[in-house]
C-alpha cells in the first residue's frame, strides 16, 4: 500500500527553506497536510550533505532531520540534557517529571513508574476504553455527520487520563483547557494563559492533598505512596507529574488517532484490509506513528559537541524533527509511502532510548481500541466533502478536525447519566472549529 510521492511547489523551492525551518508553523499542502515540507527540508538536507543545520526562528536553534543524528543524540543524555523538552519553552511554573529530567533523577522517577505504564500494565484500562469509546459512538451514532476527531480522538484520551488519576471523567475539556494554554498559551496568549495554568496547579495542589490523605487504586496514588531506595516523590514533583500524565496522555494520542481516522476515512484499501484481518491494526497504528509522527522534541546542548560533521555549542538548543527523521531514505525504504506490511519498522515517532514517551504502550491501547470499535459499529464512515478537514500544527501536531459522513443507525444505549461521556459530547459539540 503506497501514498504518491507529495509535489514539492514553488514555496518549497527556497534557498533559504532549511534556515527557515519553523515546526510551530509549517507549510500545509494539497492534501492538507506538512508532509511536502517535511519531505522537501528532508531532501534539502540531503543535498546539502548535512542533516543538522541552524534554523533562525525563535532566536535560534538546531534541527536535527536525519534518523542517525536522531539516534546518536538519543544515545548520549549526558550531552544532550533534557531538562528543557520542548522549545519554545511551554509556559510552566514547575519542571515535567520525567519528561523534562536527567539522570539520576530521572531513572529515579521512571523507576517509580515504569511497571504502571508497560505492555501489561496498560492492559487494565482496555475495558474502561472499550466502555467509553462505545459510550461516546452512542452518543454521535444517530447523527450521521460528526466531527470524528474532535468527538471521538479527543474526548478518550481526555477521559481516560482522569481516570488514570482517580478524578472524574467529565473533568476532560477541564484538562484539555489546560493543555492548550501550556502548548499553546506561551505563544499565542502568555498573560492569558496564566490565570488557567495557576487554576491547573491550584487543582494538582488539591488533589494531592487528598490522595495523601484518603489513598485511592489510581495511578497518582500509587506514585504517591511509591518509594525506592527510601525516597518518595516531594510534592513539587509530584505537581510536575500531575502535569506529565495530562499533557503526555492527552496531546499524542488525540493528534495521533485524529489523523490515523482521517486516513481511514479516504483509504478504501487500508481500511478494507483492516476489516479483513484486524490483528494489522497495531502495524497500521505503528506505521502511522511514523508517517504522521505528531511530536518534535527538544534538548539543550551541555557541552560543545559535534554530530553529523557539525558542531554545536554548550547552551543552544537542538530540536530533535521525529517527522522528519522517519522519511529519512537512508533508515526506511520508500520513506515517503504509507506501508502497512513494513519490516521492521524502527520508527522514531515517541522518541528513542532512555526518553522514549513513559506513556508509548497507553498511545497504542488506546488507538486500537478506538479504531477496533469504530470498524464495528462504523465501517464505511468518509470524509465530508463539504466540510474539510483541517492539520493542527504546533509542537504536537496532527489532523484537529475530521468531518465524516455515514449511515445513521440507532445507539445501543442511552448515554445520559454518564457525565463523563455526556459533558465532553456538550463540550466537544460547543467548540470553535
Amino acid at each position: 500500500m503506497s501514498t504518491p510521492v507529495h509535489a514539492q511547489d514553488a514555496a518549497l523551492a527556497s534557498a533559504d527553506l532549511l534556515t527557515d525551518f519553523d515546526h510551530l508553523e509549517p507549510h500545509i499542502g494539497a492534501d492538507g497536510t506538512p508532509l511536502a515540507y517535511y519531505e522537501a527540508l528532508r531532501d534539502a538536507a540531503a543535498e546539502s550533505g548535512h542533516y543538522v543545520h541552524w534554523c533562525e526562528r525563535y532566536d535560534g536553534f538546531w534541527a536535527v532531520f536525519g534518523y542517525e543524528e536522531y539516534t546518536e543524540i538519543t544515545r548520549h543524555p549526558e550531552r544532550f540534557s533534557n531538562t528543557e523538552p520542548t522549545f519554545p519553552r511551554y509556559a510552566l511554573g514547575e519542571p515535567l517529571m520525567i519528561a523534562g529530567q536527567d539522570d539520576p533523577e530521572h531513572r529515579f522517577a521512571r523507576a517509580l513508574v515504569n511497571s504502571s505504564f508497560g505492555p501489561h500494565g496498560v492492559q487494565v484500562y482496555e475495558p474502561m476504553l472499550r466502555e467509553n469509546v462505545n459510550l461516546l459512538i452512542d452518543g454521535i451514532i444517530a447523527d450521521g455527520a460528526v466531527d470524528i476527531a474532535q468527538l471521538i480522538a479527543r474526548p478518550i484520551p481526555a477521559i481516560l487520563t482522569a481516570l488514570l488519576m482517580g478524578l472524574p471523567a467529565e473533568l476532560g475539556p477541564k484538562f484539555m483547557a489546560w493543555c492548550r494554554a501550556i502548548s499553546e498559551g506561551h505563544i499565542l496568549d502568555p498573560e492569558g494563559s496564566k490565570p488557567l495554568i495557576e487554576e491547573m496547579y491550584a487543582y494538582f495542589d488539591d488533589t494531592i492533598a487528598r490522595r495523601k490523605q484518603d489513598g485511592g487504586a489510581d495511578i497518582l496514588s500509587t506514585v504517591i505512596n511509591a518509594e525506592v531506595d527510601g525516597r518518595r516523590f516531594t510534592h513539587r514533583e509530584l505537581r510536575g507529574f500531575c502535569t506529565l500524565l495530562m499533557l503526555g496522555g492527552i496531546d499524542n494520542t488525540k493528534n495521533l488517532v485524529g489523523t490515523l481516522l482521517w486516513r481511514l476515512a479516504w483509504d478504501i484499501d487500508l481500511r478494507t484490509r483492516l476489516l479483513r484481518d484486524r490483528a494489522l491494526i497495531p502495524r497500521a497504528i505503528q506505521e502511522c506513528l511514523r508517517y504522521y509522527s505528531p511530536a518534535f522534541t527538544a534538548r539543550l546542548l551541555l557541552e560543545d559537541t559535534s554530530v553529523g560533521g557539525v558542531t554545536m555549542k554548550a547552551g543552544q538548543m537542538l530540536l530533535l524533527c521525529n517527522p522528519i527523521a522517519n522519511r529519512d531514505r537512508r533508515a526506511f525504504d520508500h520513506p515517503d509511502s504509507f506501508i502497512l506490511d513494513r519490516p521492521p519498522n524502527r520508527h522514531v515517532g515517541l522518541g528513542l532510548g532512555v526518553h522514549r514517551c513513559l506513556g508509548a504502550h497507553l498511545v497504542a491501547l488506546e488507538a486500537r481500541v478506538i479504531v477496533e470499535e469504530l470498524l464495528d459499529r462504523l465501517p464505511h464512515f468518509r470524509l465530508d466533502p463539504a466540510r474539510p478537514s483541517r492539520w493542527w500544527p504546533g509542537f504536537v501536531s496532527g489532523m484537529g478536525n475530521v468531518p465524516v459522513l455515514f449511515e445513521p443507525q440507532a445507539p445501543r444505549r442511552d448515554v445520559r447519566g454518564n457525565a463523563g461521556v455526556e459533558t465532553w459530547l456538550a463540550s466537544a459539540r460547543a467548540l470553535p472549529a
